[in-house]
C-alpha cells in the first residue's frame, strides 16, 4: 500500500493492470451505472484512484493518463457524440493526470493522522479525489467552451432556481458544479468510496488470510 515498497517493475505491472481495466470501464457500458432510470453514475476514474491509495503516485499518474487517452478514443470513435468537448485533450487528458495528485496528497495527510485505518485514509481520498475529478473536468470545459456549456445545461440550471443572465465568471462555474453534483457527482462520490473501502477492505482480508496461512507453514 506504500510506493516505497515496490520496485520499479511492480509499479509497471500495478499500472497496467489498473490501466487496463481503465480502459475496459472507458470503452465499453461497465463505466456506467444506471440509477433508476434517470441517473447515470460513472465509475471510469476509480481505476486511478485505486492504482494511486494502492500503489503510489506515480502509478496513479500513469493510470490516469491512461483513462484520458481511452475517454479521448471513445469521444473520436463515437463522433463527439453527446460530449463532443472530449475531443479537446484539455479537457479529456489533462484533468485526468492531475486529479491524482489530489487523491495521493488526501491520502497522505490522513495517514499522518495516528492510529487512523487504511481504509478510512482511501475512502476519504476517493471522496476528495473524485470531487477534484469533477472540478477539474467540468472547469476545463468551462474555461474553453462556457457559452456552449452552458446553453446545454440552460433548463436544468433554470429549474434549480438560476437566472442564465447573471451566470458569468466564477458564478457560472460554481452553477455549472452545483448542478453536476446535484444530479449525479454526489452519486459518484458515494460510489467512489464505497468501491475503494471495499477493494482495499479485501486486500487486507487477503493479507490476513496469508499472514494465518504463513504462520501454519512456519510451525511445519
Amino acid at each position: 500500500m506504500n510506493e516505497k515498497k515496490l520496485s520499479v517493475n511492480q509499479q509497471i505491472a500495478m499500472t497496467g493492470a489498473f490501466g487496463a481495466l481503465s480502459i475496459v470501464l472507458s470503452l465499453t457500458p461497465l463505466g456506467y451505472i444506471q440509477l433508476g432510470g434517470f441517473i447515470t453514475l460513472t465509475i471510469m476514474h476509480i481505476p486511478v484512484i485505486l492504482a494511486t491509495v494502492i500503489a503510489g503516485l506515480v502509478p496513479g499518474l500513469g493510470t490516469g493518463l491512461i483513462f484520458g487517452l481511452s475517454s479521448l478514443l471513445r469521444t473520436v470513435m463515437n463522433g463527439g457524440g453527446a460530449t463532443p468537448f472530449f475531443l479537446d485533450p484539455r479537457v479529456s487528458v489533462i484533468p485526468r493526470i492531475l486529479f491524482p495528485v489530489v487523491v495521493w496528497l488526501v491520502f497522505k495527510l490522513m495517514c499522518l493522522i495516528p492510529k487512523m485505518p487504511k481504509i478510512i485514509s482511501g475512502s476519504v481520498a476517493a471522496g476528495l479525489g473524485t470531487l477534484a475529478h469533477t472540478v477539474m473536468v467540468m472547469g476545463s470545459i468551462y474555461i474553453f467552451y462556457g457559452e456552449p456549456l452552458l446553453a446545454g445545461m440552460t433548463k436544468t440550471l433554470e429549474g434549480m432556481g438560476y437566472n442564465m443572465s447573471a451566470l458569468t465568471g466564477f458564478g457560472g462555474f460554481t452553477a455549472i458544479i452545483a448542478c453536476t453534483l446535484a444530479t449525479n457527482g454526489l452519486w459518484e462520490i458515494i460510489a467512489a468510496v464505497i468501491l475503494t473501502a471495499t477493494v482495499m477492505l479485501s486486500i487486507f482480508a487477503g493479507k490476513g488470510r496469508k499472514s494465518k496461512l504463513s504462520r501454519i507453514e512456519d510451525k511445519n
